[in-house]
């Protein structure tokens, strides 16, 4: 059994959606914000600071905006990474396409364990909301899988093959 101590550090990629939004009500609709809240929400909730997680923030967008180069980015990020266990924060109208496309980019025995999470309901302003729940469902399932890429959303853990989207 690995003890609390012997957790390597986790790499928070932000890649924006709704997790990381707020709601704008002239244009009623969720907009990214301009820089991510998930670390200051890690550091004060979970405490999980800088030594427990290092961030890097990629984009902020809607998903229906991340584009193949965004993802070639996120892949970068991770092969650049003193670790290998990483929670990309993404939104969930093409979190499973973007996760499976991240699957063709990775070597066959990568050793990194990926997983994909976001939420329905942002962060900041909503309570109560998914995101939270979310994103330590994910940071949970980074310490624990076996290297590959997955998604966490609402409690479960798919592959990126189990389905489209979650709408």
């Amino acid at each position: 059994m690995m003890k609390v101590n012997d957790i390597k550090k986790i790499q928070l990629i932000i890649t924006g959606g709704t997790i990381d939004s707020y709601y704008d009500t002239d244009k009623c609709t969720t907009m990214p914000h301009e820089k991510s809240v998930l670390t200051s929400f890690l550091e004060k909730y979970a405490r999980m600071g800088h030594s427990k997680i290092v961030t890097t923030e990629i984009c902020m967008k809607d998903s229906r905006d991340i584009s193949d180069e965004d993802i070639d980015e996120v892949f970068t990020a991770i092969m650049e990474s003193e670790s290998d266990r990483h929670v990309v924060t993404h939104g969930s109208f093409t979190m499973f396409t973007s996760a499976r496309y991240l699957q063709t980019l990775l070597p066959n025995k990568h050793g990194q364990v990926i997983i994909f999470t976001g939420s329905m309901i942002p962060l900041e302003g909503f309570s109560p909301n998914d995101a939270g729940f979310n994103l330590g469902s994910a940071t949970m399932a980074a310490q624990c899988l076996e290297a590959g890429v997955y998604i966490a959303f609402n409690g479960q853990i798919y592959a990126p093959d189990d389905m489209e989207n979650l709408h």
